[in-house]
């Protein structure tokens, strides 16, 4: 990595959930840009990074001045939330977002990769891909490489159960979203054509992005091709809007919903990324 993007990241480390307000705004005003954080996801994750110093600390893994660093890390992050202005908030996401883009661009040394190619079809879910994925797949290699030196072989432990448990949820429910939105759009559709309707069968001919990117775990893969299942489901989704199956805003709740589910991991992961990079620049 570039010391540029390393100078970036470090400004940006306690600046990870400042993008809430900001979010919150744009999704009242239209979808684009969204990325489905809100104050109170972003409180509850930081509520319980504390409650895991906590937990840490009376368990042994941990030792009292650690959790004291790892509270005072959270209560700057917290009071940074509240104080930066939105247009701050606004510059953080978009310069989150350039940063992930050249860590995509960039090939890491010795790392073994599996190429994929990314295609989403959907707007709304390019900004969560651009401002999560990067550091998560750049994380999840970095973990394997310096988790031990980097948290303490129990710690690291700790940190992957949380990523594990919260990957797991979100394919469980990137699944359930595909099979029950294919269902019901075949079961709408047969009756259409039944009926003698016409079908509008709507696609997607400029996708909101279109991609080649190198993954360095597995982890990485199962984000990617979770994201891009609900990208699928929402394909369906634009086939109910089309032919009057689904009102627009109850396809928009659903997003929205995806979006909160991706968020935790995101934000865990950004944050998890900043403390490997420390390690790694101090070798």
């Amino acid at each position: 990595m570039s010391t540029v993007a390393d100078t970036e990241l470090e400004k940006t480390a306690s600046a990870y959930a400042l993008d809430a307000a900001s979010d919150t705004r744009a999704a009242q005003a239209g979808p684009a840009g969204s990325d489905g954080a809100d104050d109170g996801e972003l409180e509850r994750e930081l509520t319980q990074m504390e409650a895991d110093a906590d937990r840490l600390q009376k368990e042994g893994v941990i030792s009292t001045d650690d959790a004291n660093m790892k509270r005072a890390e959270v209560a700057k992050t917290r009071k940074l939330f509240r104080d930066l202005p939105g247009d701050e908030r606004i510059a953080i996401i978009k310069r989150r977002r350039e940063i992930g883009r050249q860590l995509m661009e960039r090939q890491l040394s010795g790392a073994a990769v599996v190429t994929a190619r990314v295609r989403l079809n959907h707007t709304r879910l390019k900004p969560l891909f651009e401002q999560w994925w990067p550091y998560l797949n750049r994380m999840s290699i970095n973990m394997q490489r310096f988790g031990q030196s980097t948290f303490g072989a129990d710690d690291k432990e700790v940190v992957n159960s949380f990523f594990e448990k919260q990957l797991a949820s979100i394919e469980a429910y990137a699944d359930e979203q595909l099979r029950v939105a294919e269902g019901y759009r075949q079961q709408k559709e047969a009756e259409l054509r039944a009926n003698n309707d016409f079908v509008f069968e709507p696609t997607i001919p400029m996708p909101a992005l279109d991609i080649e990117v190198e993954a360095y775990s597995r982890f990485s893969m199962r984000v990617l091709t979770a994201i891009m299942k609900f990208d699928r489901t929402m394909d369906h989704f634009d086939f109910m809007v089309w032919n009057g199956i689904r009102d627009q805003s109850d396809v928009d709740d659903e997003t929205v919903r995806f979006l909160k589910k991706v968020n935790p991991l995101g934000v865990r992961g950004y944050m998890t990324h900043l403390k490997l990079m420390t390690t790694v620049r101090g070798l």
